[in-house]
């Protein structure tokens, strides 16, 4: 598995944080999340199946993703 991010800003929340899991350049999973609120939204069937522009992404690591994942259920987003 492959795991990218990206911020972007919301007015009056602070900045938003999408996190893309990818199989074989595939998404499987995506999810939003803003820290400064503690919002997240899980989406575990995507139907955006390719990433756009992946050269704008970060790359991050499965334990961020899961970690904020986890949370996101627990919270029951």
């Amino acid at each position: 598995m492959e795991y990218y991010k990206i911020a972007q800003p919301v007015p009056g929340k602070g900045m938003a944080w999408t996190y893309y899991e990818l199989e074989e350049e595939k998404i499987k999973r995506i999810l939003t999340h803003i820290p400064e609120t503690g919002e997240t939204t899980l989406y575990p069937k995507p139907k955006m199946k390719t990433l756009f522009q992946p050269e704008r992404l970060t790359q991050t690591d499965a334990e961020e993703f899961l970690e904020i994942w986890k949370s996101g259920e627990a919270a029951g987003s």
